[in-house]
């Protein structure tokens, strides 16, 4: 009987060796390394695994988020370039984006508006009416639309109520330089703006007074400005 027990082999205690330094090693990396042994911006997504990382709450900045400082697209933001809430919209704050309108009736009167604007001149020195916004129009949008009415009789000859569901009406704020000169001395600075009904023909819809009084149109419109 051999009295002495077989010792391991070189190639296995090299193996154990081996083993026991790389137990170790991964020991030793998990309690030592943190962030400030990481390289920045040297871990990419590829070594993350994402469903390990939890949402991200808020962003400086965000190509798409929930909530962002900045982001092209959110659902709320400081500042967006297109969002459902925003704390401003193009530069702007939300409550200086604002509507005003004014509704002109056939007699050249402001008949209803949101306040603020006051007639110049409706249809007296031509078939034009022209308004006083109250303000500079510099830098504002301006649109024009016919108004519809269906009991109102402008044309002797049709002896019976006249609808208005056709024409068109065009505006322009005044002393464009180059562009647009108004002919009241009243309506010649950037506060005054011009509008002209016309037919579907493209004529004149309105017909100048032949005194000092206003003339009449065949068209009520509506005149809104985007601040």
């Amino acid at each position: 009987m051999n009295r002495f027990k077989k010792l391991p082999s070189p190639a296995m205690i090299v193996a154990c060796l081996a083993m026991i330094a790389a137990i170790g090693g991964t020991a030793y990396a998990a309690s030592k390394i943190n962030g400030k042994d990481i390289k920045s911006n040297s871990v990419t997504g590829k070594q993350i695994d994402e469903k390990t990382v939890k949402n991200v709450a808020s962003a400086k900045k965000a190509k798409t988020a929930k909530t962002a400082t900045m982001a092209d697209t959110a659902t709320n933001a400081t500042t967006a370039d297109s969002a459902k809430d925003a704390d401003t919209v193009g530069g702007q704050d939300p409550e200086d984006l604002k509507v005003r309108w004014l509704l002109l009736n056939e007699q050249g009167q402001i008949e209803d508006q949101s306040g603020g604007f006051t007639v110049l001149d409706a249809y007296d020195t031509n078939a034009n009416a022209y308004i006083d916004a109250g303000e500079s129009l510099v830098g504002k949008g301006l649109t024009a639309t016919i108004a519809i009415q269906n009991q109102i009789d402008l044309d002797p000859a049709t002896m019976g109520v006249q609808g208005n569901f056709a024409g068109e009406a065009s505006v322009t704020r005044c002393q464009i330089t180059g562009v647009v000169e108004c002919a009241p001395p009243s309506a010649k600075n950037e506060n005054a703006l011009v509008v002209s009904p016309r037919n579907s023909d493209g004529t004149a819809a309105a017909t100048p007074s032949a005194g000092s009084g206003p003339g009449t149109s065949t068209k009520r419109v509506y005149v809104q400005i985007t601040e």
